[in-house]
């Protein structure tokens, strides 16, 4: 059995670096999951030189703060989370906005 990769690398300065495929996850749905840890960290996201199908997110703490363990995997959670939300809204996203708009219609009497 193929030993499973976390795409999480720690770097110095109490920070650390996530690698997101772009095949798996949308740029949107990156883009979301990192502003639910902007509250904690500064952010940054560049794509990986040497593989345009890789986005590299940095994380920086904020505080001074030692880095918990389970916030790499929280991200990855989110990522997950998020694309979900994505996949959903695609595909029934209609269903919601007729119900909207059906909510909000003037009612005649």
């Amino acid at each position: 059995m193929a030993t499973i990769q976390f795409p999480v690398e720690k770097l110095e300065n109490n920070r650390f670096q996530v690698s997101v495929d772009l095949t798996l996850y949308s740029k949107d749905v990156i883009t979301a999951a990192i502003y639910k840890f902007s509250h904690l960290f500064y952010i940054h996201q560049q794509t990986d030189e040497n593989n345009p199908n890789l986005v590299i997110v940095i994380f920086e703490f904020k505080e001074d703060n030692a880095l918990a363990a389970d916030i790499p995997k929280q991200f990855c959670n989110e990522l997950i989370d998020q694309q979900l939300r994505h996949d959903v809204n695609e595909q029934f996203g209609h269903i919601r906005d007729m119900i909207v708009e059906e909510a909000f219609k003037p009612v005649n009497k």
